[in-house]
């Protein structure tokens, strides 16, 4: 299955070998690699060469090395953790704007509000009610928690029954908790959110699809241009101070 390795990035050729035998289905879940000798003989390379992939590819959530007597390298399936940091990583090197956030969110989340107009049960519509209700109860006490607020679309995304879009809305969440910290968003602004979010509650009870998509476009719109005010009004807030590191950052400390 496996060739000699190369000499230049041996571990990282190791690394290709092994996943491309995953994705081609060589492969799966559970199986158990050879064993260290006889991988670094299939391979042509030290042991010590082999445990630095094997590393490399329990980060990427391929690789499960156990120890013990039943133990060695199994194959794993990456799961939604391992990928959201993933994603959250590219996320932080990368630094989206403002803009660039809310031109993803208006592609999905209307689309997102009119299957959850459709789609949703009595116990979804109560949960999205909960979590309405708490936002409310944060403004009452004067404590604008953002996580709140993202997790009303959270709950939305969830209805439509898709882990890929799950994935994303987690990692849009927490550069939006981020940058909503960072811009120190007002009163105001989470009234104006807590008031978008009656009417799309308000869209989906009445199992109005067609309103529940305005309402949504509507609403991402409106942060959008609010977020922009707000960090027009920073004079001193550079188009750097908002990247991903500081962004990410602060969205894991109030989530």
């Amino acid at each position: 299955m496996f060739k000699t390795a190369k000499f230049s990035r041996i571990s990282e050729n190791i690394v290709q070998q092994i996943r491309q035998a995953i994705l081609q289905g060589k492969l799966k879940p559970g199986d158990r690699l050879p064993s260290e000798k006889e991988l670094a003989e299939d391979f042509g390379v030290s042991k010590a060469s082999l445990r630095e992939a094997f590393r490399a590819l329990e980060a990427l959530g391929l690789l499960e090395v156990r120890q013990g007597v039943s133990g060695g390298a199994f194959i794993r399936q990456v799961d939604e953790k391992t990928a959201r940091d993933a994603l959250t990583n590219y996320l932080y090197f990368h630094n989206p704007s403002i803009a660039e956030l809310s031109q993803v969110r208006c592609i999905i989340e209307p689309e997102l509000a009119e299957i959850a107009a459709l789609a949703a049960s009595e116990e979804e519509l109560e949960q999205l009610e909960e979590g309405h209700q708490e936002l409310k109860a944060s403004l009452s006490e004067d404590e604008f928690n953002h996580g709140v607020e993202i997790d009303f679309h959270r709950r939305i995304a969830i209805i439509a029954n898709n882990p890929f879009i799950c994935l994303i809305m987690d990692a849009v969440r927490d550069m939006l908790v981020g940058i909503k910290d960072l811009l120190q968003t007002d009163r105001d602004f989470s009234e104006k959110v807590y008031l978008a979010h009656e009417r799309i509650l308000t869209a989906l009870r009445e199992r109005d699809p067609k309103k529940a998509r305005i309402e949504m476009f509507r609403h991402v719109k409106e942060v959008e241009q609010s977020l922009i005010v707000f960090k027009q009004r920073h004079g001193s807030l550079r188009d750097s101070d908002l990247d991903g590191r500081r962004v990410i950052r602060a969205g894991n400390e109030t989530a």
